[in-house]
């Protein structure tokens, strides 16, 4: 076997193969004669296919399965014997053979950039760091409590919390809404779920009252027959609910489908906060990780194909949210992105990218297999049926492929922070799962 290597450009090489071609020929009478002991043709025996007809009825489509085979064994030896890491699958031509017995083909392809030792020991790295308290169990079962209240209609004034059934109607001049009789509403007082003048008016009132409010609509408002006009809307409360926590007891914790009481509760709890922690704190150290290795490797180019295929990918997936966003809100699908314009981040993403990828080939970082199980299990817990999302997984390569590469990644990130120079930052559950709101 000869190889040739071309280089185009920075990462594009062309890479010309020749084998001998007593060597394409005997792969073909070997695959013919496989096919004698195995086609079964009208007017022959099984196995008795005379190998001149094997040749007539399939001699193209025995030529493609050789030169195919003969092609990617060749290619993989040629490959390693020149020291090239394709970027991604190369482009095949073969080539004329001009009267010359050899069969010969070309390999057109972008390299990796080479980075050399990657040396990390000087990167500064921010590391979060939490843990999961019994206020933060306590918050959580206080959640679930909540989403599991029931209501019960009570004599009382409506106060912050309740569910409350009216009736209404607005009249503005000669326009009434509507024209006759009254709409039925029904709101939860302190969501904001409807006109603030109308929640207002609910505070305090029982059932069977009525109350006329007065509201300045607004010149833009939607409804064309009140907008920049003063309205009188009458509401009459038809019921007032209170809600009503469930206890913490043996019974909330089965209907959870969680045996052993109120203990056996509250540490499935824990183990899935801790979980759910574990996860976004590694997110963040790969996150601050990438910046800091994008930031020390500024500048370095990286291969066209692949920041062309992550920009088509970004691409996507951005049509994929607008059709999904215009779905859930009833407006027009925005306008699908340009390629080009998502270069900058699919630039940034390779380059994170294959920084991770050279810095787990330079230290033989391996793919933890238990971590991309527990990974799986807590994307599965998410859900209603987490054996289902689990088999999924397993049968979608694409899935589990994306899935490996992520805890892989996470894996070097950690790395990273473990040769770098880390500050540790202290954070509580609620700073690093819901930024912005108050754990009081």
């Amino acid at each position: 076997m000869q190889v040739s290597v071309e280089k185009l450009g920075e990462f594009g090489r062309r890479i010309t193969v020749v084998v001998p071609g007593d060597e394409y020929t005997q792969g073909i009478h070997s695959r013919i004669k496989e096919l004698t002991k195995s086609v079964s043709l009208k007017g022959f025996r099984q196995g008795k296919v005379p190998a001149i007809i094997i040749e007539q009825r399939f001699g193209q489509q025995v030529r493609s399965e050789v030169s195919e085979n003969l092609i990617r064994e060749t290619l993989n030896r040629a490959v390693q014997q020149e020291n090239l890491r394709p970027a991604m699958a190369p482009q095949i031509k073969l080539e004329e053979s001009g009267g010359r017995s050899e069969f010969s083909y070309s390999a057109t392809f972008e390299v990796l950039p080479e980075f050399g030792s990657i040396d990390v020991s000087e990167l500064e790295v921010d590391r979060e760091v939490a843990s999961v308290t019994d206020a933060d169990i306590e918050r959580m079962v206080d959640t679930l409590r909540r989403q599991r209240t029931t209501f019960a209609p009570v004599e009382r004034p409506a106060a912050a919390g309740d569910y409350v059934a009216f009736e209404f109607s607005i009249e503005a001049g000669e326009t009434r809404i509507p024209v006759e009789g009254v709409e039925r509403g029904l709101t939860a007082i302190g969501q904001n779920a409807v006109m603030p003048e109308i929640e207002q008016a609910l505070v305090g009132m029982v059932a069977g009252e009525s109350k006329t409010t007065e509201v300045n609509f607004a010149t833009d408002y939607g409804d064309a027959r009140l907008a920049g006009k003063i309205a009188a809307i009458t509401i009459i409360v038809t019921r007032v609910n209170e809600g009503v926590l469930p206890a913490v007891d043996d019974s909330f914790a089965s209907s959870f489908n969680i045996f052993g009481g109120v203990s056996a509760f509250q540490k499935e709890v824990r183990q899935n906060l801790e979980r759910e922690l574990g996860q976004a704190l590694s997110g963040r150290l790969r996150g601050t990780v990438v910046e800091r290795l994008l930031k020390k490797f500024e500048g370095t180019p990286v291969p066209s194909q692949l920041v062309m295929s992550e920009a088509q990918s970004l691409q996507r997936q951005a049509i994929a949210d607008n059709v999904e966003r215009a779905r859930q809100s009833g407006e027009p699908v925005a306008p699908e992105p340009a390629v080009e314009s998502l270069r900058a981040i699919a630039e940034r993403r390779v380059l994170a990218g294959l920084l991770l990828n050279e810095i787990a080939l330079q230290n033989k970082i391996r793919l933890d297999d238990q971590r991309v199980r527990t990974a799986m299990s807590a994307v599965a817990s998410t859900y209603e049926n987490p054996q289902d999302v689990m088999q999924l997984y397993q049968q979608d390569e694409r899935l589990l492929n994306n899935l490996r590469a992520r805890v892989m990644d996470e894996q070097v990130a950690e790395w990273v922070a473990d040769h770098a120079k880390v500050t540790l930052i202290e954070r509580t559950f609620v700073e690093v799962l819901q930024p912005g709101v108050s754990a009081a």
